[in-house]
């Protein structure tokens, strides 16, 4: 049985830039995977410093329905996923009226049992999906995902497509 990442609204976010060490950027962005969101704000200086092993990321919410706005939000999290977006096979589409409007994906046994650890530890916190080293979208934990099987879902029309894509590209 799938579970939930996320009953609020998805938004997708896209990284403007990577932090290091806590004296200055660096140009090395996280790789692909499920990242625990350390820290996060709308104002960087309430995120910094970083520590060692800390990534800055912008979400940009770039998917948001028509006329909503919401502000940057500066995005700390580790330069390592959590988890890696090692699936079992390919991403799956959530139809709806013909539109993809969510996703469902089947990770290996090993990033399995790792995804439960974090959604146990995280159980209402936040965490990014990074893919190609830019947060793609931010979801908080509702439920400890068990077996590998993770719905992503209430997507804005347009976003889970895109989402879908990248994915699948991950995957291939």
């Amino acid at each position: 049985m799938c579970r939930c990442v996320c009953t609020c609204s998805l938004a997708f976010l896209i990284a403007i830039h990577a932090g290091a060490a806590s004296n200055g950027p660096s140009a090395k962005k996280p790789t692909s995977g499920v990242f625990a969101v350390l820290r996060e704000s709308v104002k960087e200086k309430d995120v910094l410093p970083l520590k060692d092993g800390e990534a800055l990321l912008v979400h940009r919410h770039r998917y948001l329905k028509a006329g909503d706005k919401e502000p940057p939000r500066y995005v700390v999290v580790r330069r390592r996923p959590d988890v890696t977006l090692d699936l079992i096979g390919e991403p799956r589409a959530i139809k709806q009226g013909g539109e993809v409007m969510g996703i469902l994906l089947t990770l290996q046994p090993k990033a399995a049992q790792t995804l439960e650890r974090l959604t146990t530890a995280h159980l209402d916190k936040h965490v990014a999906i990074v893919l190609g080293g830019e947060i793609v979208t931010v979801h908080r934990v509702r439920t400890v995902i068990k077996n590998g099987d993770v719905q992503i879902t209430n997507c804005t029309p347009g976003a889970a497509a895109y989402l879908l894509e990248q994915l699948k590209r991950e995957w291939k």
